[in-house]
């Protein structure tokens, strides 16, 4: 299966993740990192590496369905907006409301800022500023 045919399964219903403190973080409740757990489709997006899946999946902010999964799966590949997806986990409804609305611009903005400093980490698999 390709990325593309994995992303085309991203949806708020079959996204699953969690939010766990970084090995040297000494504040456990307050740094969290967003890691996709599953399905095994979905969970092969943060492995792949390539920087078309943030184009891609910035464009599915647009789709009330699928947005907070992309929300999810953008922080998990970016650790940006990590501490939304944290604090709204249980509350998807709620990011919508109040954040998701507004989710493609923010982040299609972030991306166009940030896309040419980012690289990917197969270590830590996220796309992270080239040092």
């Amino acid at each position: 299966m390709t990325w593309k045919d994995a992303l085309r399964l991203l949806d708020n219903q079959r996204i699953e993740f969690a939010t766990t403190a970084p090995e040297d973080s000494p504040f456990s409740m307050l740094d969290r990192r967003v890691v996709v757990t599953g399905p095994p489709e979905l969970l092969e997006l943060t492995t792949e590496g390539d920087p078309q899946i943030l184009d891609e999946t910035v464009t599915l902010l647009k789709d009330p369905a699928r947005a907070w999964a992309a929300e999810v799966l953008l922080a998990a590949l970016t650790r940006n907006e990590e501490k939304t997806v944290d604090a709204f986990q249980a509350r998807p409804d709620e990011w919508w409301d109040s954040l998701g609305k507004s989710a493609y611009e923010r982040w299609q903005k972030w991306l166009t800022e940030q896309k040419c400093e980012l690289a990917w980490d197969p270590v830590e698999r996220v796309f992270k500023k080239q040092e």
